[in-house]
């Protein structure tokens, strides 16, 4: 970790590892004032979540005793939708990762010598990614637009300044007519395909002639809420499939799914949520905004199968924390506020039930 004037940067300080450490600066103050803590905790920390965090769910089910008598989780991670009010984060949809394959040779080739003479893994590829989204980003295969009913009201009260967040990534232009509540429902609940690169293409800086036998396109779907990630599979498939005798290539080509995140939601109208409210209120004495994730959360839906118990996600950083792994920065006003926050929350949790035992 680095700090640069009035910023901490390094790989987990916004997401990851800073809030870890509110949580325990959090049972460290109170150790300071002399208090007990107002509850027990127990921890279950982490560190694949780019992994599609292998070994969570086994260690959960393994170890099942441990947890019995856990009454909530709350998950420190994620970043507000805006960098002026603080969030609550009640669900987020889910997500399928896939790979694209196309290979038209046993090995790479040389444009110099061999071009014309084959037809060419690339260009198919090109062809396949083009044929499922298009400029205005639009998936364009059928069994992929189910919708998710949500109160549009939710959209309306969220504090998110759309116009900022162009501004602010420097962007020509906005989709949505930079309407606020179009570009949330977009993120929060609309079918959405993203494409995150190529592999087995030249990405070096300098002149090549490769031509690739084999190459690999990375995307992903994000789905809506109440979408199921087998029948989005299979309507692709069947999409890309046609797309394919269309394009009467000889090549082979392939989909492969190589992850898939389930939706989850939490409830709202329980002790911890209200906990969590009133503790953002007392810490930035502002009202939080309740939202949907419009990225896709794998551990949430991991403990809520396995525990059975209410979940909520309660960020701590600014929406313009940066992204991960590259340039993540929290403030250090931000750091310490959320240390406060966790300070807090506890505090309010332990009053849903005075007479009872602490857990």
């Amino acid at each position: 970790m680095t700090e640069l004037g009035n910023f901490l940067y390094g790989r987990g300080v916004a997401l990851d590892k800073g809030p870890l450490m509110c949580w325990l600066n959090a049972i460290q103050a109170y150790r300071d004032a002399g208090l007990r803590l107002p509850i027990n905790i127990v921890f279950l920390i982490e560190s694949m979540a780019h992994s599609g965090s292998l070994g969570l769910q086994d260690v959960l089910q393994q170890r099942i005793s441990f947890f019995r008598e856990v009454s909530c989780v709350v998950i420190a991670t994620r970043r507000w939708q805006s960098n002026i009010t603080p969030c609550i984060v009640y669900g987020s949809r889910g997500l399928v990762y896939y790979h694209l394959e196309v290979e038209c040779a046993n090995r790479s080739l040389s444009s110099c010598e061999h071009c014309g003479t084959l037809f060419e893994a690339l260009p198919d590829l090109f062809y396949l990614l083009s044929a499922i989204v298009d400029c205005q980003m639009h998936i364009l295969f059928e069994g992929s637009m189910e919708t998710f009913q949500i109160d549009r009201n939710v959209f309306r009260f969220t504090e998110f300044n759309y116009q900022e967040f162009g501004h602010c990534l420097d962007v020509q232009d906005l989709p949505h007519q930079a309407q606020k509540q179009a570009a949330l429902a977009e993120n929060w609940i609309t079918p959405h395909i993203s494409i995150h690169g190529i592999e087995g293409g030249n990405n070096e800086s300098d002149v090549r002639f490769i031509i690739p036998h084999k190459v690999i396109g990375k995307f992903s779907i994000s789905l809506s809420p109440n979408q199921n990630s087998e029948q989005i599979t299979n309507a692709l498939q069947q999409h890309l499939g046609n797309m394919w005798v269309r394009r009467g290539s000889p090549n082979k080509m392939k989909l492969c799914e190589k992850l898939v995140v389930p939706p989850w939601s939490g409830s709202c109208d329980t002790p911890e949520y209200q906990a969590a409210f009133r503790a953002m209120n007392h810490t930035y004495q502002l009202n939080p905004n309740f939202i949907r994730d419009g990225g896709a959360l794998l551990a949430p839906s991991v403990f809520q199968h396995c525990l059975q118990k209410n979940v909520l996600v309660l960020p701590i950083a600014r929406n313009d924390c940066g992204g991960s792994p590259v340039n993540e920065r929290i403030s250090v006003p931000n750091y310490i506020m959320g240390t406060q926050l966790m300070t807090a929350f506890m505090w309010e949790y332990a009053k849903r039930n005075v007479e009872s035992p602490r857990n």
